[in-house]
C-alpha cells in the first residue's frame, strides 16, 4: 500500500471517525482505524461493535492495499502536522509497519492485519428517506439534552424516532426524556418513512452523528430497519445498532388541561433563574431547586436554603389568573430556555404538582414538558 494525501483533508476525515474508537478494548483491532486504498480513494473506517463509521477522501494512490493503525496515535500525529502539507504513507512488506513522511518528519507505525475487523451489516435496511442536514441537526439539538443517563432504564438512553400524527397530519417525531423532562420535535413525514417502526437511537450515536453533521452539506440519506440505522452524506456513512427496548408511552405524561399560561422574555427569565439559583443546592441530590410564584402581573423566583441563605427576583408579566406556586430543578429549566430560539417563552401550568408545558412561540414543532419538584 502506498498513497499521498493532503494533511488537512486527512485530519478532517479522521476527526469524523476516530471519536467512536475505544482506546482500551479487549479486541486490539477495535482500537485501530482501518486504512484502505483503491481507485485514487483513501477509505478510513472504525467501529466499537455498536457503531460503524467510514469516510472516503481523494488521494494519490501508488499501490492499493489495506492495513490498520492505532486510531489515537494516527490522529495525534496528523493533528500536529502542518496544515495543507502532503503526507506520504507506505506499508512495509518486511515488517508490516506503516511509514509516514511529511516534510522532514518521519513516523513508523505498528499495524494489525485488518482481516478480523468486524463490520455492521446493512444490506437489509428496508426503510429509506431523506432529510436536509439542517432539519436533522435541529431535530437532534432540540432533544438530545433530555436523554437519560440512567443505565437501569436503558430504553431512555437515546432519542425515540417514530412516525405519528398531529392535527391529522403525518409527522416524523423525535422524543427524548429522562423522566424529569421531555423534549419533542416534529417535522413533516418524509417520503419513504410511512412504514417505519419506532426506533431508539443510542446517545453515543446521537453525539457522534451531531458532531460530524457540522461538515455535512445537502441532504442526508437515512436507511433503517428495526435493528439498525444508517446515515449517509458526502462520502461518509455512519451505522448504528438501535436500543433493543420499548420506549414508554410518553403521551401519558403530557398534561391536557393546563389552563394557566404566562409568556415572558426568555433571556430575562433565564438570567433571573441563573442568578437566584446561585444559592440553591441540595447537598444530597446536587440539584438546584427553585420556586416560581405566578400571581397578578408578576412572577417571583425564589430560593430559601438553610445552609446558604435566600434569594428572590421578580419579573413583570401580563397574568390575571389564580396564583400558582411550583418548584423546578433550575438546571433543567435553564436547559429548556437554552433551546428556545424566539424572544418569548410560553409556560402553561395546571397546579403545583402537575407537569408544566413549555413552548417556543416561534416554532410550533417544538414542545417541552417539565416535571415539578417539591420544595
Amino acid at each position: 500500500m502506498d498513497f499521498r494525501v493532503n494533511s488537512t483533508e486527512l485530519l478532517r476525515a479522521l476527526s469524523h471517525i476516530h471519536g467512536i474508537v475505544e482506546v482500551r478494548h479487549t479486541l486490539p483491532i477495535l482500537s485501530n482505524i482501518i486504512i484502505t486504498t483503491h481507485d485514487n480513494l483513501l477509505s478510513l473506517s472504525s467501529t466499537n461493535l455498536d457503531i460503524f463509521c467510514s469516510d472516503d477522501l481523494e488521494a494519490e494512490v501508488g499501490q492499493n492495499g489495506s492495513t490498520s493503525v492505532s486510531a489515537a496515535t494516527f490522529y495525534e500525529i496528523v493533528k500536529r502536522l502542518p496544515s495543507g502539507s502532503e503526507i506520504h504513507a507506505s506499508l512495509s512488506e518486511e515488517d508490516s509497519t506503516l511509514a509516514l513522511k511529511c516534510g522532514r518528519s518521519k513516523f513508523n507505525l505498528t499495524t494489525i492485519s485488518p482481516d478480523d475487523f468486524p463490520k455492521i451489516s446493512h444490506d437489509d435496511l428496508n426503510i429509506q428517506f431523506v432529510l436536509s442536514a439542517t432539519e436533522l441537526k435541529r431535530m437532534i439539538d432540540k432533544t438530545k439534552f433530555a436523554i437519560s443517563n440512567e443505565e437501569t432504564r436503558y430504553y431512555l438512553n437515546g432519542v425515540f424516532l417514530h412516525q405519528t400524527q398531529k392535527n391529522s397530519i403525518d409527522i416524523l417525531r423525535a422524543v427524548a426524556t429522562d423522566g424529569h423532562r421531555l423534549a419533542q420535535y416534529d417535522i413533516p413525514l418524509p417520503q419513504g418513512a410511512k412504514d417505519m417502526n419506532g426506533i431508539i437511537i443510542p446517545k453515543k450515536m446521537i453525539q457522534e452523528l451531531r458532531r460530524v453533521l457540522d461538515d455535512a452539506t445537502g441532504d442526508i440519506n437515512i436507511q433503517l430497519n428495526e435493528n439498525k440505522i444508517k446515515f449517509s452524506f458526502n462520502n461518509m456513512q455512519i451505522i448504528s445498532k438501535v436500543i433493543d427496548g420499548t420506549f414508554p408511552d410518553y403521551t401519558k405524561v403530557i398534561p391536557q388541561s393546563n389552563d394557566k399560561s404566562i409568556t415572558t422574555n426568555n433571556e430575562e427569565l433565564k438570567k433571573a433563574i441563573d442568578r437566584v439559583s446561585a444559592v440553591a443546592i441540595n447537598e444530597e441530590t446536587k440539584s438546584k431547586a427553585i420556586k416560581l410564584i405566578i400571581e397578578s402581573n408578576k412572577i417571583s423566583l425564589s430560593v430559601d436554603s438553610s445552609s446558604r441563605g435566600s434569594a428572590i427576583e421578580e419579573i413583570d408579566l401580563d397574568y390575571n389568573n389564580e396564583k400558582v406556586e411550583i418548584g423546578f430543578n433550575s438546571r433543567y429549566l435553564i436547559d429548556i430556555c437554552n433551546e428556545i430560539d424566539g424572544d418569548k417563552i410560553n409556560l402553561k401550568f395546571l397546579n403545583s404538582t402537575s407537569p408544566a408545558i413549555i413552548l417556543d412561540n416561534t416554532d410550533e414543532n417544538l414542545f417541552f414538558v417539565l416535571m415539578p419538584m417539591r420544595i
